[in-house]
């Protein structure tokens, strides 16, 4: 079964419970939760919440935070409270008992750092990566690594769809988010992630951009081939529309269903 959801962004004004409720009154499926913004949206009791999508035939995903965190930090304290944080994540949805699953980037480093410490880096988010995947084989919750987006003078270990492919190749257990927004902010073409990735996308996040800045438009107001992009996608069960406002959130989906392709 294909489902459609949208993430939940600070600028709706909206709760948990809440936009489930919008998303639901719109004729969406699934919801996806940034953990950055916990200190807005609070956290919901996770019987409750597994009630209220079970009521609705609803699946949930959570974004594990991206803003100050970092699987590579070469500061073993913060690479460690990363890593309990991503399991916690998964223990929570383990007891919300949905289908679900979290989403991660790899990690990161300043560009300019000395090579060894960026070397650190590399080998920390590989330590973070299978610490994680040891404590998820206790858990039915699901673990995707999304591929990043391009930024000047950072070195992300999830852009290239390369990197994303050995990161799974080392952990069969895992899967792929494939933001193709990210793809096409990045230079790289989103076919390279297809080739490579194939049926490990299990999930992508839709929004637009013009290829110069991660902007987050509606689909179809930038220069990305959905069309193009997701004729070729097989296997990918849920799309999940990363938008600024409720509107848009609205429009991307009827963009998105007007293309027919979406399996």
């Amino acid at each position: 079964m294909t489902r459609i959801g949208a993430a939940l962004d600070l600028r709706f004004g909206k709760d948990t419970l809440q936009f489930i409720d919008f998303l639901y009154s719109n004729g969406f499926d699934h919801i996806e939760i940034r953990k950055d913004n916990d200190y807005v949206y609070g956290t919901v009791d996770s019987a409750l919440l597994g009630q209220v999508l079970s009521l609705y035939d609803f699946t949930i995903s959570y974004h594990a935070p991206s803003r100050e965190f970092n699987l590579g930090s070469v500061n073993e304290q913060v690479r460690a409270s990363c890593v309990a944080q991503v399991i916690r994540i998964g223990e929570y949805l383990q007891e919300v008992g949905s289908k679900a699953w979290v989403n991660i980037h790899a990690g990161h480093i300043p560009e300019q750092y000395h090579e060894r410490a960026i070397a650190k880096a590399e080998e920390n988010m590989k330590l973070s990566l299978d610490e994680i995947a040891a404590a998820y084989e206790g858990l039915d919750t699901g673990l995707l690594v999304e591929n990043d987006s391009f930024e000047k003078h950072i070195t992300k270990f999830g852009l290239y769809p390369e990197a994303i492919r050995d990161i799974l190749n080392r952990h069969p257990g895992f899967g792929m988010t494939f933001d193709i927004g990210h793809a096409n902010h990045s230079g790289i073409p989103p076919e390279r992630f297809i080739e490579l990735m194939g049926c490990r996308i299990e999930a992508a996040h839709l929004h637009d951009n013009n290829g110069t800045h991660d902007e987050h438009l509606t689909p179809g107001r930038g220069s990305v081939d959905f069309e193009g992009v997701l004729g070729k996608l097989d296997g990918c069960t849920t799309y999940v529309l990363e938008m600024k406002t409720l509107p848009d959130v609205i429009s991307g989906r009827e963009f998105i269903e007007s293309l027919g392709l979406m399996k």
